[in-house]
């Protein structure tokens, strides 16, 4: 019950955050302690656009901050400020929810991408371990330095450690 209480009152106070502070003042803050550059602020202005309220507005600050390891991208924030103005989000905790919600989705993809690219890989990979083979037996075949006991020796070892 304490740990439920612990995360409530550190999400009640991020909300407070939210809804307290200017996008640009939480944008300066979180520079302060990141050393953020120019481009972050100009991405904020031009965010501005999408008329969302200030304390939502910090929570896609501090969402894409965690995304971009504490840089601004503006095709995503227009994005996410697109998506979050159809679906018509004017708290910080909506925004929170949809944020985390999209994150988990996302980790979730990544962590399928990653298996899938593993597994692409495995056939091409096999691929290649097999044609070097092939290649090492072909050579030995043809090398008139070795005697056809040599060479059985030689494939029968290639494909002991094949298998």
């Amino acid at each position: 019950m304490e740990i439920a209480m612990n995360i409530c009152s550190k999400e009640d106070e991020l909300v407070q955050r939210f809804e307290n502070t200017n996008p640009e003042e939480f944008l300066n803050e979180l520079s302060d302690s990141t050393g953020s550059t120019k481009e972050n602020f100009e991405i904020l202005e031009q965010i501005w656009k999408y008329n969302l309220p200030d304390s939502v507005l910090n929570v896609l600050i501090h969402f894409t901050f965690r995304i971009f390891d504490t840089k601004l991208s503006k095709s995503f924030m227009e994005k996410i400020a697109i998506d979050w103005i159809r679906k018509k989000v004017k708290t910080p905790r909506e925004a929170m929810e949809l944020s985390t919600k999209r994150y988990r989705e996302y980790r979730e993809w990544a962590k399928n991408a990653a298996k899938e690219d593993r597994e692409a890989k495995k056939p091409s990979q096999l691929n290649k371990i097999e044609s070097t083979r092939s290649k090492a037996i072909e050579l030995a075949a043809s090398s008139s330095s070795m005697s056809d006991e040599d060479l059985g020796k030689f494939v029968r070892e290639m494909f002991k450690s094949w298998f």
